[in-house]
């Protein structure tokens, strides 16, 4: 099972399954995808400062390789940092990129599949009912302080 993070589209929406098409969904965890193809995956994600961390992580790499004089398995582990980085982080990087775009995280559901996800997002968020505001409650009225006497302490003079 995955854990799935539910996006709300700028400017909120109304209760309908046409806005409920809106709605972005996440999925937490490693992703193959953005590991073997980070740039290509962030820019397909519109994730403009991600695709900008990754590329100075990458020079910063190279430059680290060329001249430490790393070589080998070493320098190949390297490079593939930055490339590791956005395979563990796709989903807060992809979350990150949304909340500048404007939208709102809705709420997460925990499901094998993203449909699974939606289904038992959208079940609960179809069901919900605005709230009604309380009833307004009478303040207690209010009673001044007997004699200096401050809590549970006994009255002053009294026998204990």
């Amino acid at each position: 099972m995955r854990n799935w993070l539910i996006y709300e589209p700028p400017g909120g929406a109304r209760r309908t399954l046409e806005d409920a098409a809106k709605f972005v969904s996440v999925r937490e965890g490693f992703s193959k995808a953005a590991f073997f193809l980070s740039p290509f995956w962030l820019v397909a994600k519109r994730c403009w400062v991600g695709l900008a961390l990754w590329f100075a992580g990458l020079v910063a790499a190279v430059l680290l390789v060329r001249f430490a004089g790393v070589t080998g398995g070493a320098a190949c582990a390297l490079l593939a940092l930055p490339s590791l980085g956005v395979g563990y982080e796709n989903a807060w990087i992809r979350a990150r990129a949304l909340e500048r775009r404007g939208y709102r995280l809705a709420g997460s559901a925990m499901a094998r599949t993203r449909e699974e996800a939606e289904l038992a997002f959208f079940q609960d968020w179809l069901a919900e009912r605005p709230m009604e505001p309380a009833p307004a409650v009478a303040a207690a009225a209010y009673r001044a302080p007997s004699a200096g006497v401050l809590g549970l302490f006994p009255q002053p003079g009294s026998v204990r």
